[in-house]
This record gives C-alpha cells, sequence and structure tokens, in this order.
C-alpha cells in the first residue's frame, strides 16, 4: 500500500511510477519462486504467519444456509408467478 501522496497526479510521471511498482511487483514473485517465500521487510526477523484452519461444521452450516437461502426465494418466485399466471 502505498500513501496517495506518493502516487503522481501528471500522466507521464504516473506511468513511470506504475511502471516501478510492477518492476517491483515482478522481482518479489521471482524471490518467491525462487525460495518458497516472500522477502522479509526492513527490521523484521522472521516471517510471520498464522495457521490456516477450516472448521467442517461452520463450512457445512453456511453451506447450509446458503441452500436454504435459495430455496426459500424460489419458492417466492414461484408463488409470484403462479398469483400472476
Amino acid at each position: 500500500m502505498y500513501p496517495i501522496k506518493e502516487v503522481p497526479m501528471e500522466a507521464e510521471a504516473l506511468t513511470d511510477w506504475l511502471y516501478q511498482r510492477f518492476v517491483e511487483k515482478e522481482e518479489l514473485l521471482a524471490h518467491f519462486y525462487d525460495t518458497g517465500s516472500f522477502p522479509l521487510e526492513d527490521g523484521q526477523k522472521a516471517a510471520v504467519s498464522r495457521q490456516m484452519t477450516l472448521d467442517p461444521v461452520r463450512l457445512c452450516v453456511i453451506q447450509s444456509l446458503a441452500f436454504a437461502s435459495g430455496f426459500v426465494w424460489y419458492s417466492v418466485l414461484q408463488y409470484l408467478y403462479c398469483c400472476l399466471f
């Protein structure tokens, strides 16, 4: 993320600035593909990551609510269709 004050307003300067961000992104990706992790930022001693957990019960509840919502909308639209025709 970059502060808006750093982003140039003139078209040519903005083009150069965007090109530099693209080069920066490509360097980060090249480092990631070579090492499997992004480079550490200034003052950072180790890469910090958090464990990703997926709760199967939570996922089933969310999917059930999505299906129930779809059924309710189907019923409402079917009722409206039957009332109109």
